[in-house]
């Protein structure tokens, strides 16, 4: 009989998962993409699916995304992988298609117009900085580093795409009015980048070619969405400007009295910042769909380790749906239902069907079958702890079956503002299949707990987040079976900062990884995140707050480490310069220290997301490797498929 084995790093090829919903305006039918990384094509491939809620397929389309239906379900638009760009297609269910523009740039969020002939797209490029030949004088911010360009176009089969509100910089987001003559777009026109990360949501006429603001650029403005009765916009907005860690609400703009109001005021929760994963989704623009009789608007929200799917009605109460499923991550109305996607602990990502009368949910795929059919997945258990200031912390401990006095790894996510929790996690289960416990958890400045929480570390930076980890790993090393003398500390991005922060705080780490962490926050104050960024999360200005950028820079206590260090960073970092990395490397090796340095050539920031499975494979390979070596774990071949025993 068959046997099954725990996960490898080889199964990093074989995973896949649902995304990107779009249920059918009248029909039960679901169009959704299925991704993966490819072993081929060295990168992620995705596949377009249109099928019913029994499973019946009716499309299977390769190499397209985004899939958007019209208004009547007669036809499909979808962005299709061309060479080396996404175009924007339509096509009929009988099998006409239709490319709407040879464009050089790539489309993306396609949304059709209430007559059913014309469509909104968007493309992004960097404009590049102008050329010099000798010094100048800066004058702006735009000056140093080019800003993304934005543009939105509307696009018709046989006819040229005509450019959306042309005087306005960088849209992120277009959608029609009921009636088809106006578009609404977020645009940050107007201002400084330097010191806001604000943007406004405008209104273009078609018929005219004239923009009108009808919400000042004075926060991040997320996603917005018109009322299907035409006389509001909904949108996501934070609820206060130059911080990372503020809250996200949604907000109703009144057409008539030009007024804006929030709703679900009193929910202390972000509205549509789903749990974070190993996939692109929750990393793009939230979803927002409004109720067919524009009596209330659908939006997912962290609450803790779990995404929750919610209807908010005009009034500010909500009601969460799809109550049963750990992550919802993304969604999509239609007339006969509501399709989402979702994921849990042992399943990384698939498409579930709301009945819109019955309320039933049905699974409407099962993907993940043919990955977890031979292999024996570990299971993954809540660990919360009160911390010594009274806040409840939590996180997500998973242990290797049958085994006593593991070696643990904590885990610590980016970000720092967002969350994770109960979502699968190939690191987690590939380390389990090791023998290796992992601790994921969200500490102070976790989104899912609270403005206060998300607060919770500004302007300190490796104090009461840190607190927090360890006082949640000494609860796991209280309740589990776990070696204290074999623990781990790892991270990526502001992770990677607080795993070199302990490794100089603290000396009960056998090993550490950093991975695309920040070095020192003097050189970052001006770099390529900007000082909105780090003036928020620093508490000011370098000039008014040297003790914080100067004192809490890890660079300042490398002399203090004494584990085994990995330093894993990307050439391309635009977030996190390798330069940090490279100083960390080069400071451990001047002090004599035990540390490796893995460079990552072409990838950027998000490579563990986007990056190529070749250079994946090569990153996972080495951090295994370390955290075997240190911690003391006999080496284990999981790469073997299915065995029959006795054989």
């Amino acid at each position: 009989m068959p046997t099954t084995r725990g996960v490898s790093l080889t199964d990093l090829a074989r995973l896949r998962w649902a995304l990107e919903p779009a249920a059918h305006p009248v029909e039960p039918l679901v169009a959704y993409v299925v991704s993966g990384l490819d072993p081929t094509t060295d990168h992620l491939t995705y596949e377009l699916v249109v099928a019913d809620p029994v499973g019946t397929v009716h499309l299977d389309l390769a190499g397209a995304r985004e899939p958007r239906w019209s208004p009547d379900g007669s036809l499909l638009a979808y962005a299709k992988r061309v060479d080396d760009r996404w175009l924007p297609e339509c096509r009929s269910m009988t099998g006409e298609v239709w490319r709407l523009t040879e464009s050089l740039e790539d489309f993306r969020d396609l949304r059709w117009a209430p007559d059913g002939r014309r469509l909104l797209g968007l493309t992004s490029t960097h404009r590049p900085p102008p050329e010099r030949d000798r010094p100048y004088r800066a004058t702006s911010s735009d000056d140093f580093e080019p800003a993304p360009d934005g543009r939105a176009w509307i696009l018709e089969p046989d006819a040229k795409p005509v450019l959306v509100a042309g005087d306005l910089r960088n849209i992120t987001v277009a959608d029609w009015s009921p009636d088809g003559d106006r578009i609404a777009v977020i645009s940050d026109t107007d201002v400084d980048r330097d010191t806001s990360t604000a943007n406004g949501l405008w209104v273009w006429d078609t018929r005219t070619g004239q923009s009108e603001c009808l919400v000042d650029p004075a926060v991040p403005i997320l996603t917005a969405a018109w009322s299907p009765d035409g006389a509001s916009i909904g949108y996501i907005a934070a609820t206060r400007n130059n911080a990372a860690s503020a809250l996200n609400g949604l907000w109703i703009h009144d057409l008539s009295t030009g007024g804006s109001r929030r709703l679900a005021a009193t929910l202390d929760r972000s509205i549509g910042k789903p749990i974070r994963g190993d996939d692109e989704r929750a990393i793009g623009r939230p979803n927002l769909a409004w109720a067919p009789d524009s009596s209330s608007l659908s939006a997912i929200y962290a609450d803790g380790g779990r995404s929750r799917l919610a209807r908010f009605d005009l009034n500010g109460d909500h009601e969460d749906v799809a109550t049963g499923v750990s992550c919802v991550l993304e969604f999509s109305e239609g007339g006969a239902g509501t399709a989402f996607s979702w994921s849990d602990p042992v399943t990384p990502g698939e498409i579930s069907w709301l009945e819109s009368t019955t309320r039933e949910v049905r699974q409407l795929t099962n993907i993940a079958a043919t990955l977890v059919a031979d292999l024996e997945l570990e299971p993954t258990m809540r660990v919360s702890t009160v911390a010594s200031d009274g806040a409840e912390v939590e996180g997500w401990l998973t242990m290797p079956r049958h085994s006593r006095d593991v070696p643990l790894v904590l885990q610590v996510h980016g970000g720092p503002h967002y969350a994770v929790g109960e979502r699968f996690s190939f690191d987690a289960q590939r380390l389990a299949a090791q023998g290796i416990g992992v601790l994921r958890a969200n500490p102070r400045g976790s989104q899912g707990y609270g403005q206060a929480f998300a607060d919770g570390n500004l302007g300190d930076w490796g104090g009461r987040d840190l607190d927090d980890l360890m006082e949640l790993l000494d609860a796991a090393l209280a309740g589990w079976s776990i070696d204290a003398d074999r623990v781990a500390i790892i991270g990526e991005s502001y992770g990677g900062y607080i795993a070199a922060w302990a490794a100089g705080t603290s000396d009960r780490f056998s090993a550490v990884v950093i991975e695309s962490g920040i070095s020192d926050f003097l050189s970052s104050a001006r770099g390529p995140v900007g000082p909105t960024f780090w003036h928020s999360e620093l508490g000011g200005a370098p000039w008014d707050n040297p003790a914080t950028y100067l004192g809490r820079s890890v660079i300042t206590r490398l002399d203090q480490v004494t584990a085994p260090v990995l330093v894993i960073h990307c050439e391309a970092d635009t977030v996190c310069p390798i330069a940090h990395g490279e100083a960390i490397h080069a400071s451990l090796r001047a002090l004599g220290r035990k540390v490796e340095f893995l460079r990552v050539p072409e990838e950027d920031h998000f490579f563990n997301v986007f990056g190529a499975l070749s250079r994946r494979l090569e990153r996972t390979a080495a951090l295994d490797d370390f955290l075997v070596t240190h911690l003391g774990v006999a080496p284990q071949d999981n790469t073997s498929t299915t065995e029959e025993n006795g054989s």
